[in-house]
């Protein structure tokens, strides 16, 4: 199942349905938005999947250039490295001492302002160092303090698609206070399309994404 959010005048936008070959899509009676579907997810589920299943007979054309991000704010955003190589390449990169253990890297993120796919990025200075960056991300349900890392795949609901701008020049700064990035991180672009694990037809295993993701520059 392929989720969107459309404008409709509010923050948060319309959640609609969108087909498999992403030309079409429909509105859900009763979730306005994703936060709603996210928020009361086993009873919206099914709704979602009829909507889904009748978008063959019905629905209107979908534009992905006119969608925001799919969440376009969320209550939460962490930012982390997948491998532990990140890490010990961003050390040697900013100068940093060596961190021993065994920890992926994580910061928790600005998640006010999440941009559209085709949404202008505002950046006041080319000397900040701008630069970009391909990420895969997950979306979660309520997860219980404690979960453990196996018990917490259970709460993935959909996965996205997202740009990860950088102010490079602003990073050390930032990384040496030990507080974590703030101005160094712009709004993050997401792709238009949230999708359910089961859409992916068998690449999402062991909570990591089997796929190789291509990326181009203008």
């Amino acid at each position: 199942m392929r989720l969107a959010t459309l404008p409709n005048g509010t923050r948060d936008g319309r959640l609609v349905v969108v087909s498999a070959d992403q030309t079409r899509a429909a509105y859900v009676p009763g979730c306005p938005t994703l936060q709603a579907a996210l928020d009361d997810w086993t009873a919206v589920l099914p709704p979602l999947q009829t909507a889904s299943l009748a978008l063959e007979q019905s629905g209107f054309a979908f534009d992905p250039a006119q969608a925001h991000a799919p969440l376009p704010r969320a209550y939460q955003w962490l930012d982390g490295s997948a491998y532990l190589n990140q890490g010990r390449l961003m050390q040697q990169a900013f100068n940093l001492p060596p961190n021993d253990e065994a920890i992926p890297l994580m910061y928790q993120g600005g998640s006010d302002d999440f941009s559209g796919p085709h949404a202008p990025a505002h950046f006041p200075d080319p000397a900040h160092g701008i630069d970009f960056e391909a990420e895969f991300g997950v979306v979660l349900d309520d997860v219980p303090m404690g979960t453990s890392a196996a018990a917490t795949l259970a709460h993935i609901r959909l996965i996205v698609l997202m740009n990860d701008w950088s102010l490079r020049a602003l990073a050390p700064r930032e990384m040496k206070a030990g507080f974590g990035f703030l101005q160094a991180k712009p709004a993050t672009a997401f792709a238009p399309l949230a999708v359910t694990p089961g859409a992916l037809h068998g690449p999402f295993r062991g909570g990591r994404l089997h796929l190789t993701m291509q990326v181009a520059l203008n």
